[in-house]
């Protein structure tokens, strides 16, 4: 980011990567979940791409030791030495657990215990402390195929009594009958759909680092920022750096709802990276992580046409927060995806779809 811009698109963008705890959403609904945790559940943390799924699977982790004084660890199930991030074989994947249970019980001083590669928790039931364990990112294990996808999923979530799993599994048409008839119907599994933020949270959100600059937004901008996000915490950080970058480096005052509306432009979007990954982004949850279903309801409501949708697509669409029902039926949540759509159905942006 050029250091002419104001220096408030920089704290956007930082929150994007490293949230600070001042600026955590949720956190009551973290408070819940950790309660199923040290109750004797597993978590599945589902959701569309960019929604806040890491974020949340990482409080829910903090929030479980602190209620029971155990300890957590959190291994990201990429393959941190391929470019593609896809695991290869499932005793690659169990390796690299192995190696991480080693470091965790030398960590916590268990060191004449080691990790049985084919069965990695299993010797954590050796301590007696609960023990927390967050799995990011299972989406990845698809490069093993149904089977050796199943049989990993299998094993994260096969533990001894005093160890439970956060394990974090994105919405994607090709995965989500696996996940559900492996992960989400398993008995002693707790599943949440990481749901949009409150509108007090979007206010914390923006407000908070804009105000140490000078920087106030009316609350007729935060309306119009709610209304175009959808509450989406990314998409806010995203759009608020957006417009950051298009201040003067050393402006302050006060944003306005126009100022936010022209964002909503695909010739502004492309402008910046900023605005090509909220457009990548979005175009990929319409093509590639939404069903046929779900995206066919998405077309319907942003050309504002009738036609068949199922039941089942409205449900979990609304479950996802992209669809809300209204006074006339039903509305896409979130001006920007609807605005994304609509290029789409319009033929203003090409897609393909496999």
């Amino acid at each position: 980011m050029s250091s002419e811009q104001h220096p408030l698109a920089e704290r956007y963008l930082d929150a994007i990567y490293d949230l600070p705890d001042d600026l955590r959403a949720r956190k009551e609904l973290d408070d819940e979940l950790a309660a199923h945790m040290t109750g004797g559940h597993h978590i599945c943390i589902r959701g569309f791409k960019r929604i806040g799924k890491t974020t949340m699977m990482k409080g829910i982790l903090q929030r479980a030791c602190e209620r029971s004084g155990g300890a957590a660890f959190v291994l990201d199930l990429r393959d941190p030495d391929r470019d593609d991030g896809l695991p290869q074989t499932v005793d690659a994947v169990l390796s690299r657990l192995t190696v991480k249970v080693n470091e965790f019980l030398q960590r916590v001083g268990a060191k004449e215990l080691k990790a049985d590669p084919k069965k990695p928790l299993e010797v954590l039931g050796e301590l007696a402390a609960p023990l927390f364990v967050g799995f990011d990112e299972a989406i990845a294990l698809s490069a093993l195929g149904p089977e050796g996808m199943t049989s990993v999923l299998d094993t994260l979530l096969t533990t001894p009594r005093n160890v439970k799993v956060a394990l974090v599994c994105s919405r994607h048409r090709d995965l989500d009958a696996l996940f559900e008839s492996v992960v989400v119907g398993r008995a002693g599994v707790a599943t949440v759909v990481v749901p949009p933020i409150s509108d007090d949270e979007l206010v914390q959100l923006v407000q908070t680092p804009a105000q140490v600059l000078g920087v106030t937004f009316e609350n007729e901008a935060l309306g119009a920022l709610a209304e175009i996000s959808g509450n989406r915490p990314w998409e806010i950080f995203s759009l608020c750096a957006l417009l950051a970058s298009r201040l003067a480096k050393d402006w302050k005052g006060t944003v306005t709802p126009a100022q936010l509306d022209e964002l909503v432009n695909l010739d502004v979007l492309g402008e910046t990276d900023e605005g090509k990954a909220l457009l990548d982004n979005h175009l990929s949850i319409l093509v590639t992580e939404m069903s046929a279903e779900e995206r066919t309801v998405m077309e319907l409501l942003s050309a504002g046409k009738e036609g068949e949708a199922t039941e089942d697509a409205l449900v979990r669409l609304q479950e996802a927060g992209f669809v809300v029902a209204n006074d006339d039926g039903y509305a896409i949540n979130g001006a920007l995806i609807e605005f994304v759509s609509r290029a789409v159905v319009e033929g203003v942006i090409k897609v393909s779809v496999e």
